[in-house]
């Protein structure tokens, strides 16, 4: 059915008509795989290793019941990494302590460093603005393009500028009129605050993984 423009809605129907199935059986995985699945990848965190394991585990038979393979498996936790080896799961490329050898892993497209257990949303683009020419409405909405943040992480930054297009609107500005200075001075201290790189990192040290199926 690949193609199809129903795919990903019979493919979601079909794993959520599986996996209730086992909802007394296998509850915690069960409600893991309901809720942190998009599409084909599935991204979760656990409180210990032995939860994130059990977790694992029986999602892995959940899903080999409805003859999907669980691959790729993926963890901060090197730990986990090694004990899914030993279980015979395919996982993710062996990590290296040197940096410049971590193999790339995306979350719903954000590089994730698994070893410094951090995400990297990049903003390049945006910093590459042309700001020598005129900034206009246009101009504004297309610097809200240049974000990729599907997860929300930046919402405080981003919302700014959300609320930055409704005052233009509000103005009844065209699309390639120029700011006018107040405005203007708004979005620049708002441009001028982000750095070509973010880095996202949760403190808590807790176990996440990653893997998907086909």
């Amino acid at each position: 059915m690949f193609g199809v423009n129903v795919s990903p809605f019979l493919l979601s129907a079909t794993i959520k008509y599986h996996i209730e199935k086992y909802r007394e059986q296998y509850p915690a995985a069960m409600e893991m795989l309901d809720t942190c699945l998009y599409v084909d990848d599935v991204i979760s965190s656990a409180e210990n290793i032995s939860q994130a394991l059990k977790l694992s585990k029986d999602a892995d038979t959940i899903m080999k019941n409805a003859s999907m393979t669980l691959r790729k498996w993926n963890s901060n936790n090197q730990t986990l990494m090694k004990t899914w080896k030993g279980e015979g799961l395919e996982i993710h490329p062996c990590h290296s302590e040197d940096s410049s050898q971590i193999p790339l892993s995306k979350v719903l497209g954000i590089p994730w460093n698994v070893v410094h257990d951090y995400f990297t949303i990049d903003v390049k683009g945006l910093m590459e603005l042309d700001t020598s020419k005129p900034i206009t409405k246009r101009v504004v909405l297309q610097s809200s393009g240049k974000i990729y943040d599907p997860v929300g992480f930046l919402s405080p930054y981003t919302i700014r500028l959300k609320c930055l297009l409704q005052e233009l609107w509000l103005r009844n500005l065209a699309w390639d009129d120029e700011l006018l200075p107040d405005i203007y001075a708004i979005w620049s201290q708002w441009w001028s605050e982000l750095p070509p790189f973010i880095r996202i990192k949760d403190s808590t040290n807790d176990p996440r993984f990653q893997w998907r199926f086909k």
